[in-house]
């Protein structure tokens, strides 16, 4: 009986609270996994950028090229119909018609000219037709192929984001699980503090003595400061830092790049375009598109990448960064130590 009623008893508080733990940890790794699978994401969506640039660059180079080939098309169609009306003397007619051995000379000349430069145009013709069908061709295997990565970056976020939610929720019951054996524990407290209480005062009824009462310790706790951005550096990173700065406690948002929410790469090229400088909305282009910095030169402003450039924060000086860390979280200031650091520039 004692055995059954041990294995149905109801899980102690220490029980409850290595569950929250066992799951806090479970949900910061699958925050991980979204951050990781967001910035894939954004460099999808960059890629497919790039890529749409290049068809609209090549599709008004389609149009130049095409706009040329008609032109050349109507003059050698102009020279076939005038041809046709009054056609050019053979070599031997000259000859025959004309006296004069230069003039001869001097129409075959011409006529091998005219015979070489139709041969040139439809030679540009025939290349001109065959680059813009292999330029379309290509160039529309790689919006499809971009299109694909998108379409599976934003499988996977999605994915990812419902396992984190499903282990939000089991978090928020043992939570919720923990807080109500928390508050029995508390009104059990309570009602012993109650009754010792009462014994001590009918004790010291009895002997008619006085009692002492007791004085519980304050309790409370203090907020954190965000330190200020050091001095050093540009003056322009160091506004740049200061403006990421403003936000703090704005909630992160998968691919939120404006001040009701933000991503890790979102909130650094928004910062920065606020100071004139313009950059990807992705790890891995903000982390190519700038000089490299080491570690130990770190100055405020510099954008600093951790876990193989999956994360970016914005360097504020004395080891600390501000950034958007993850679902779930906010923008915050935290220290650059204890991460996997994987680079920084200096914009």
């Amino acid at each position: 009986m004692l055995t059954r009623d041990r294995a149905t008893a109801a899980p102690s508080i220490n029980d409850l609270r290595a569950q929250v733990q066992r799951i806090q940890s479970e949900v910061a790794a699958i925050d991980e996994q979204v951050g990781a699978a967001a910035e894939a994401y954004n460099g999808a969506v960059y890629q497919l950028g790039l890529i749409n640039t290049r068809i609209e660059s090549n599709r008004a180079g389609i149009i130049r090229a095409t706009n040329k080939l008609h032109a050349v098309q109507d003059e050698l169609a102009a020279r076939l119909r005038a041809e046709y009306v009054s056609p050019q003397p053979t070599p031997m007619q000259l000859l025959l018609t004309t006296r004069s051995a230069s003039a001869v000379a001097n129409g075959t000349e011409a006529m091998e000219r005219a015979a070489l430069r139709d041969s040139a145009v439809i030679r540009t013709v025939r290349s001109l037709r065959a680059e813009r069908v292999k330029r379309a061709a290509e160039l529309k295997r790689d919006q499809t192929q971009a299109k694909v990565e998108v379409a599976n970056k934003a499988a996977k976020r999605d994915a990812v984001q419902a396992l984190l939610a499903r282990r939000s929720a089991v978090l928020a019951s043992a939570k919720g699980a923990l807080k109500r054996e928390l508050d029995a524990e508390a009104r059990r407290e309570a009602a012993r503090r109650a009754e010792a209480d009462r014994q001590a005062k009918l004790m010291m009824r009895r002997q008619n003595t006085g009692g002492s009462t007791t004085t519980p310790a304050p309790s409370g706790g203090g907020g954190t400061t965000a330190p200020p951005v050091s001095s050093g550096g540009s003056a322009r990173n160091a506004q740049a830092a200061r403006i990421a700065m403003q936000y703090l406690g704005v909630p992160y948002v998968w691919g939120g790049s404006t001040p009701s929410g933000f991503d890790c790469s979102g909130l650094v090229m928004y910062a920065y375009a606020k100071v004139g400088v313009s950059m990807p909305h992705y790890t891995g282009a903000q982390y190519a598109a700038f000089p490299k910095v080491s570690y130990s030169d770190l100055q405020p402003g510099d954008l600093v990448f951790f876990y193989g450039l999956e994360h970016v924060g914005m360097y504020i000086g004395g080891g600390m960064m501000v950034h958007a860390p993850h679902t779930g979280d906010v923008v915050r200031v935290a220290p650059i130590a204890g991460r996997s650091f994987a680079g920084a520039v200096r914009p």
